[in-house]
This record gives structure tokens, sequence and C-alpha cells, in this order.
């Protein structure tokens, strides 16, 4: 059934283009070419399927999958061990294996259990990002609970509303941190460092962590204590930029001495939808722009500050990150940075990067507002199986009042197919719970979880 449904959202009009094969032209750039009409030899998606007779959990892989750990913070096993109950044999992991075949750009692959289904989308940031998968995933329940005909209209199927971006003379305002935008020669000096640290910190390794909500607030408090000499101030700092400085400020810690003079640029991912509405006019219910449209705001910190006071720092930086959002995240500032990003990929062949030559990058991503947890909802599928009650005890998880986790994840990770990948480094995906807990699929050097499980 879910292969089925899913099928059925990409042969709806506009969302075809999901389906589509990834082209290139000769002019190199990339196109999506949609077979008309899709047949079992040109499927929309492609589709594997694994089903065990055991429960989950007497299976060698699948028990050891990350399990919520509602009294402690746990660094656990990184997605990359379970690349094989996910990435079925033969699936796209690069462009040039989409360019050379004739693969569609979506693979499913479902894994069943007597008592629990593992289900897992491989797709290509080029043609989608965390809030499209939250648009797949609604369009994707509706279908499967026979209400095909309340699946919104896809909104950028013919044109790509980015393409506009900034050429408006509306929007010429400098970006905020365009004086620290590293180009020209800076830009090789930039790369060469960028290479010495590959040198140095060679070993990556990816980790899991689960911070559940008690020590999200514990944080929190010690950020906002940190950051208040006023007590009739009220400062605001969400639980995002907390973890994230948090999360910069170990890596900082175990990578830098206090002495380092080295400049850290932190960059957060943050959707376009909701920030440019020159772009993207519609409101969320008058369809879905499936595509990737997604931007960074940066902070740049001192290395030898966070390196230095690793618990005092989390809340100069979770409130600079604040202020960046806010200056760095405007439709003009959006219009800037897209036209600072087609000067520098025509000149470096990389997205604009601000800092200075020394700069030390961290990525970062929070999917909480895609609301992954809550959305899909898989129960018309469910099967009971006969050597099973139903009930599901693999990972302890606390219940939302009102939200009914049957037929929904309770629990996912993001994990990057493409082999070999260098930028795939320093870098962490955060994803909240409805329940107020946080996954955070990592990775960075054994430096720094031997850190962060020391302060555990």
């Amino acid at each position: 059934m879910l292969h089925t449904s899913l099928a059925k959202v990409l042969a709806r009009p506009g969302w075809k283009k999901l389906g589509g094969r990834i082209r290139m032209t000769n002019k190199g750039k990339l196109e999506i070419h949609v077979p008309e009409p899709f047949t079992s030899q040109r499927p929309a998606l492609k589709f594997h399927h694994d089903s065990f007779d055991v429960s989950i959990n007497e299976h060698p892989l699948a028990s050891t999958l990350p399990r919520a750990t509602p009294d402690r913070p746990s660094v656990q096993v990184g997605p990359s061990t379970f690349r094989a109950l996910g990435v079925p044999p033969g699936t796209p992991v690069c462009l040039g294996d989409y360019l050379k075949s004739d693969s569609p750009q979506l693979t499913l692959h479902i894994v069943s259990f007597t008592d629990a289904t593992l289900v897992s989308l491989c797709w290509p940031h080029i043609a989608v990002d965390a809030m499209s998968l939250r648009d797949i995933s609604v369009a994707w329940s509706l279908v499967l609970a026979g209400r095909g005909s309340d699946v919104p209209p896809m909104l950028s199927a013919d044109e790509d509303p980015m393409a506009r971006a900034g050429f408006d003379p509306a929007f010429n305002d400098p970006h905020a941190l365009q004086k620290r935008w590293v180009m020209g020669l800076w830009a090789f000096f930039w790369a060469f460092r960028f290479i010495l640290d590959l040198l140095l910190w060679r070993k990556m390794e990816t980790r899991t962590l689960f911070l559940p909500r008690k020590t999200v607030h514990e944080l929190k408090s010690l950020a906002l204590r940190s950051i208040s000499t006023d007590p009739s101030s009220n400062p605001f700092i969400s639980d995002g930029d907390v973890i994230t400085a948090w999360l910069s400020v170990m890596a900082t810690a175990a990578m830098f001495s206090p002495s380092s003079t080295r400049t850290i640029s932190i960059g957060n991912a943050f959707d376009l939808r909701t920030r440019a509405p020159s772009l993207f006019p519609a409101e969320r219910n008058e369809g879905s722009y499936v595509q990737n449209a997604v931007f960074a705001y940066w902070t740049l910190f001192p290395a030898g500050y966070m390196a230095s006071n690793t618990h005092s720092a989390i809340g100069p930086v979770a409130q600079a990150m604040r202020k960046a959002l806010e200056e760095q995240t405007t439709e003009a500032s959006v219009h800037t940075l897209a036209r600072l990003s087609r000067e520098s990929l025509e000149f470096c062949g990389v997205p604009p990067l601000f800092g200075d030559t020394s700069s030390f990058v961290i990525n970062m991503t929070n999917w909480t507002k895609a609301r992954l947890f809550e959305l899909p909802d898989f129960r018309p599928a469910i099967i009971v199986s006969p050597k099973t009650s139903g009930r599901q005890d693999f990972s302890a998880k606390r219940e939302p009042p009102g939200l009914e986790t049957r037929g929904r994840p309770i629990y996912y990770h993001v994990q990057g197919v493409s082999p070999n990948n260098m930028l795939e480094r320093n870098s962490a995906f955060i994803v909240g719970t409805p329940g107020g807990d946080y996954w955070i699929n990592s990775c960075f050097p054994p430096e720094v979880w031997k850190l962060i499980e020391s302060t555990f």
C-alpha cells in the first residue's frame, strides 16, 4: 500500500515532476524529463521491499537502532551503521548515477518485521528539501487514506520560483555580512586552509545524540543565565539556537585550543518559502512548492573564546545566532544572497562563504518545523501480524497528549549517501519530537564525541 499510494501521488498533475529523470543540457544545466506515461519499465519511483518474519528486536542490525533515553542524554550509533536497512542495491547515490541511467529521482525502501516497519526514502537534494519531504508525506498520507482529492496542487511543476531570486530591483540592499564575504583570491587561500583541515582531521564519525527535554531545558537555562545580565531583561533564544550553539561550542573546544586565532563560521539552513513572498506568493494551504529552496545564515565567532568558555559561551553564541537569523533571513537578504550565490558559483563553483581565510565551517540543519513525526500517517497500511499483539516497545517514547504514534514515525534519521563527500563533515541534523525531546544526527571527529560523552 505504501508503494502504490506514493506512486499515485507522483502520477498526479504537477507532482509528476518528482517522477522525472534528471538530465543535463549541452549548456551544463540540469533538467527533469518526465516519462509520459509512467510504466512498469519506466516507473515513477524505484521500490524495494525486504520482509523478516521476526520481531525488530530479534534482527541483528535493526535491533541496534537508536532508542530514546528519556531520563538521560545519550550518544548512540550513527546513521551510517544502518545504510543496509535504508539504501537498497542499485540506488543512485550521486548525480552521475542519475545522468547515466533511467532511474527516477525517488527510491522507496521498506523493511518489514512482525512488529515494526522501516520506511526509507532516498532523494536528490537538487529537487527536494526538508519542507518538500513534509509536503510529500502529507500528500502520501492523504492518498493512502483514500483522500486523493485533498492533495494540494504542485506549484513549482513547470518553473523554478528561485530563478527570479536576486533580479528584483526592489531588493538591492547589501547582505548583513557582505563585508565578510571571502571572495576572489581570498577564497583560494581559504580553500588551501580547508584542505589542511581535511588532512588534520581525516577521520570522521557519525553518531546519533538523544537529548531529553529536561537536558534541553537545562542547557537553555544555562544559556539564558549567561546573557541575562539585567534581571528585568527577557532575551529570547529558541531550543534550536541553544542546541546548535552547544554543539558548536563542544566541537570547537574539542578541536581548537583556547589560544586559537581562527574564526568559527556556523551555517544554519533556513527555508525560503515563508521568507520571500515575492518568490513564493502562495500560502501553504494553497499548494506545495516541492523543490530545493534553502539558503544558510551565518554566525561568526572567535574559536579561542568558544574553546575557553565551554559553559558561558553557549548563551552568547545562541544569542548571536538569533540575531543572525533576524538580520539575514529577510526578503531583501534572500534576494541579495541569491545574487551573491550566482557570482560565487560562477567564479569558484561553490556558494558564498562569510568569515575570513581562517574560517572553520560548521553546518547545522534543524528539521523540527517539517513535523515529520506528526504529519506522516500510515495507519491505513498497518497489517496486524498474528505473531505480535500489535504492541510496539522497540523505542521508549513520550507521547504528547492527543498524538497517537501508531502508524507514525517514532524515530528517523537523515543520512547522505554520496560516496566520499568531503563536505559531509562537522555538521548536524537536529530534529525535535512532539514531546520536546531532540534527536541529532552528527558527523564530527572522534575528539568531539569523546568530549560530549564526558559531559554526559
